[in-house]
């Protein structure tokens, strides 16, 4: 690991024991902290049971965690960082009893592991770019079939509008003609009724003349001038008869 290697590389030598197993020091010190090698109990759970390097035994901070039980430090499958994949470039030698010796080898299979790590990252890098660019299509989609729905919604209900009023238009049309209609058959019927009246005034008088005697013939022809005069022109259509 490029952080963590270079904490944990280096000479340990053995300082005491931790829940029954040895526990190491290494010999320098990093940053003006300890580097310290240590088994741990499943006392706070058996996640916390392992192997583990840290500035202070049972601290808070760790850099590198191997759950294997054993009463000696295991020599690889080392996850580093602790919550992080195992690292096969770490690896554990002893060189004398009360010593250990951490080598982060820079082999092959290493080197290849982080090149398929790095193809891996960026392909899903690259799905997910995919993925966020397929989710903005799909939303600008939804979008334009909302405005379009939209759109056709307002021209309906605008054609809607427009038939309504014409209908309404119409229908103020009809009423207007109708009752032209009405006021216009009214008025003929009013006139026919004046027209009958005025007929019936002249030929009233006209029976009379036919049946007037001599001595009250001039009588009745004066009368006949007079109703002519008043209800001739009121005859309209009935005037010739």
């Amino acid at each position: 690991h490029v952080t963590v290697g270079p904490i944990v590389r280096g000479t340990f030598t053995m300082v005491g024991e931790n829940h029954g197993c040895p526990a190491f020091k290494k010999d320098t010190q990093v940053n003006d902290l300890d580097v310290m090698l240590y088994y741990w109990d499943d006392r706070d759970g058996p996640n916390f049971c392992g192997w583990w390097f840290g500035p202070k035994v049972g601290g808070d901070q760790v850099w590198a965690y191997h759950a294997m039980r054993t009463p000696t430090p295991p020599k690889t499958g080392w996850r580093v960082p602790y919550d992080g994949p195992q690292d096969p470039t770490l690896v554990i030698s002893k060189a004398l009893p009360q010593q250990a010796v951490v080598v982060a080898q820079p082999n092959v299979w290493g080197q290849q592991q982080q090149q398929v790590y790095q193809q891996q990252l960026l392909l899903q890098q690259q799905q997910q770019a995919y993925q966020q660019q397929q989710q903005h299509l799909r939303l600008q989609q939804q979008e334009y079939h909302r405005q379009q729905m939209e759109a056709n919604r307002k021209r309906l209900e605008e054609q809607q509008r427009l038939r309504m009023e014409q209908m309404k238009q119409q229908q103020v049309l009809l009423a207007h003609k109708q009752e032209e209609d009405r006021k216009r058959r009214e008025a003929m019927m009013q006139q026919q009724r004046i027209e009958q009246q005025a007929s019936l005034n002249i030929r009233r008088v006209m029976q009379q003349l036919l049946l007037v005697r001599a001595g009250g013939l001039e009588a009745v022809e004066q009368e006949l001038i007079d109703v002519c005069q008043k209800d001739l022109p009121g005859c309209g259509s009935q005037a010739g008869r």
